[in-house]
């Protein structure tokens, strides 16, 4: 939460846009209206301002998923990785996992263009919750992996990736990580001079992908205004080899939302009250179809409202109070090239938040609060097949808390969080295989977790964090009642209705070192699973329905895979850092590395399915006012540690460059424009990924030059 000064500060900024100003916000609100090219105009900043936007000092982003304390990194027990607005818009990424997929112990599920989750130290899907402004994305996309998240990354300002204690604050599906998409489309604060924009446009050479989008926030006394577009299209990418496109990577994806929030401030109580409205639409090919003559493509839409809002008190026991609410109608259908639906999921899903931090209580100072959520899922066709409709709800208090134990150099961080979740569907009754039903079944579970964390500052700039961790997770409807076809997958899954809890026991080990000329961070961590839920491939074959699956049918088209139970161990190691080795005024140059592990085994024998290889990565950087270039690899070995039915998957090697370039512009108000020239995959490697269930039929796109314009306003 911003503090109250901050804020007041803001609101005292208005009332200084004069007649540019003015004209500048109806320009601005025409241009993002028709999703046009780059644009730019000028707003009066106060008397005597001629230093453009760009060149401000950046505030340091506060981590807002990681503490409710909204600590700085140098102030958390556990890692937590922060992609910046500028690499957002420099990466041609179109799903979160792709932008996300080369941060240390972070892949993606690389299924199709528009569909790729982030997969947080080979766990995937029910274990990592994604998020905006704290709120689940609503979606079904944990489902199946070629189903897209309704969040562009074109709506971030930034996005936080984060692990350990802090997870606790949002639901046992987060016992893997955190992934919370950061945006300004319900307002905090009265913006500078009472407005401000950005509108920007981009082009992928590998697809012939256009990208075009625009955001602004306006003022009119204590409301402030936001609205946004954006839309993107592409063709199938190129990819290396003989063979020219891949296949069904096309996506055609749009969204809009606009927002508002009252400023609050009577003395005691500073503050903001808002809300936002958002329509998502989506449309991308799946490729490697089954059927290459009769391929499908998803279509996806979704309407999301989210209220928000964070009242600061000066005084009293309790410091702020903060509300989150949302709600989600979303739908898509699975269309063959005839434009018949063959599969339809449908999802309807409200949660609410409530986090009350209070002043320190003896040596603690922290937060408590509840969640609540429920979730109606239903799928009809050949969706229905798989999955019959599903309720979920649950219910959670949590509590966060911190101490000093030697004054600011050592603290301590706990956890806590308890959960009631109901679970309802129709599970698979197999008794009679050649003449299988299904049952109505009613699940209840109560997953408890605690976690601590130890803060230890011994020098500036130093920080060394120790975390441990009890998590249990709920089985997800998807675990406990799939009984059918998933062609996408090409699998056939079987839910198991008696599934237990899952739980995690979890230590790690990290140390930090922020700075400009020197940067450092390393992770070492190992889980316990205990009832570790998973999907077994049986060996046996299915074709579209449960009788035709061997030994008893004759199947041949779709791999059984039983969600199944065992104890398995995650290990692994991160870490990157940079140096700068050499300054010129304002300017400098340096290096960087990278490089993760992840090993995960089950404890009878044998591996963890679909698990990240081992990569490595370095390279340079140069920067000064107007322009700041990079050129570095990240190198994906072989993974030859494979589940029964696995094959191995080659290594790589990710060849990237990037050089921006700032417009010096000294017009009255200051505004500023930015180019981007970004090379991609520049050796023309086969990339593949052993997560992707379709890396041996689908190669990630080949060489791509991507060019970017964007004006800030």
């Amino acid at each position: 939460m911003r503090h109250g000064s901050e804020r007041r500060e803001a609101r005292n900024e208005t009332g200084k846009r004069g007649p540019a100003g003015r004209a500048a916000l109806l320009s601005t609100a025409a241009l993002i209206a028709l999703a046009a090219s780059p644009a730019w105009a000028q707003e009066e900043a106060g008397e005597g301002a001629q230093v453009p936007v760009a060149e401000e000092l950046p505030l340091k982003p506060l981590v807002v998923t990681a503490s409710p304390l909204a600590s700085p990194l140098d102030e958390l027990a556990a890692p937590v990785d922060i992609v910046t607005r500028d690499d957002i818009l420099a990466s041609s990424a179109t799903t979160l996992g792709a932008l996300l997929g080369d941060l240390p112990g972070v892949s993606q599920s690389s299924f199709a263009a528009g569909a790729s989750r982030p997969v947080i130290r080979g766990l995937d899907n029910t274990r990592v919750r994604v998020q905006e402004n704290g709120i689940g994305a609503g979606d079904v996309s944990a489902v199946s992996e070629d189903h897209g998240v309704p969040i562009d990354p074109f709506v971030a300002e930034r996005v936080e990736v984060v692990r350990g204690p802090a997870t606790l604050r949002y639901g046992s599906e987060a016992i893997g990580g955190v992934v919370n998409v950061i945006n300004n489309r319900i307002p905090k604060a009265i913006p500078k001079g009472g407005f401000e924009a950005e509108a920007g446009a981009a082009y992928d050479s590998v697809s012939h992908g256009r990208q075009a989008f625009g955001k602004m926030q306006a003022a009119t006394g204590d409301v402030v205004w936001h609205g946004d577009a954006f839309a993107r299209k592409s063709e199938n990418y190129a990819i290396p080899g003989p063979v020219d496109r891949q296949s069904e990577t096309w996506a055609e994806t749009s969204g809009i939302a606009g927002g508002a929030s009252v400023m609050l401030g009577n003395g005691d109580v500073d503050g903001y009250a808002g809300g936002a409205i958002t329509y998502y639409d989506s449309k991308y090919g799946i490729p490697a179809p089954g059927n290459p003559a009769n391929p499908v493509h998803i279509d996806m839409h979704q309407t999301k409202v989210q209220l928000a809002s964070e009242l600061e008190f000066n005084d009293g026991p309790f410091s702020a109070l903060g509300l989150t609410g949302g709600y989600s109608d979303y739908s898509h259908g699975e269309v063959d090239a005839t434009g018949a639906t063959g599969s339809r999921f449908d999802n309807e899903e409200w949660e609410g938040r409530a986090e009350l931090l209070h002043r320190a209580v003896g040596p603690f100072t922290g937060a408590f609060g509840i969640q609540a959520r429920k979730r109606d899922m239903e799928a009809a066709g050949e969706g229905g097949e798989l999955l019959a409709p599903t309720t979920t709800e649950a219910i959670a208090a949590f509590l966060f808390e911190e101490m000093p134990l030697a004054g600011e150099r050592l603290k301590l961080q706990l956890g806590g969080r308890i959960e009631q979740v109901e679970v309802s569907g129709r599970a698979l009754d197999a008794s009679i295989p050649l003449a299988p039903t299904d049952y109505a079944v009613d699940r209840s579970f109560t997953p408890a977790s605690v976690s601590a964390g130890l803060v230890f500052a011994p020098v500036e700039k130093w920080v060394f964090g120790f975390t441990a961790q009890h998590v249990e997770r709920a089985p997800d409807a998807l675990e406990l009642f799939s009984k059918g076809p998933h062609e996408a997958t090409e699998t056939f899954e079987i839910g198991d209705p008696t599934l237990g809890k899952e739980s995690a026991l979890s230590f790690e080990v990290n140390a930090r070192r922020e700075g400009e000329d020197y940067s450092f961070e390393a992770a070492v961590f190992h889980t316990s699973f205990d009832d570790f839920i998973y999907k077994r491939l049986t060996g046996e074959m299915c074709d579209d329905s449960y009788d035709t699956c061997t030994p008893h049918g004759a199947g041949t088209e779709l791999d059984q895979v039983l969600f199944t139970q065992a104890d398995a161990t995650f290990r692994g190691f991160e870490t990157k850092g940079s140096v700068t080795l050499a300054r010129w005024g304002e300017a400098r140059a340096g290096i960087t590395g990278q490089f993760d592990m992840v090993r995960a085994e089950l404890d009878a024998g044998g591996n963890v399915p679909r698990i990240p290889p081992m990569r490595a990565g370095a390279g340079v950087f140069y920067g000064d006012e107007q322009v700041s270039a990079r050129l570095g690899f990240l190198h994906a070995f072989a993974q030859d540690d494979l589940a029964p039915g696995e094959t191995e998957t080659g290594s790589y090697t990710d060849l990237r460059g990037e050089v921006r370039y700032r417009v010096p512009m000294r017009l009255s108000g200051g505004h500023a424009l930015e180019l981007a020239l970004v090379g991609e995959n520049l050796l023309d490697h086969d990339i593949r990924h052993h997560v992707s269930f379709k890396k041996a039929n689908v190669l990630q796109p080949g060489r791509n030059v991507r060019f970017v314009v964007t004006a800030r306003f």
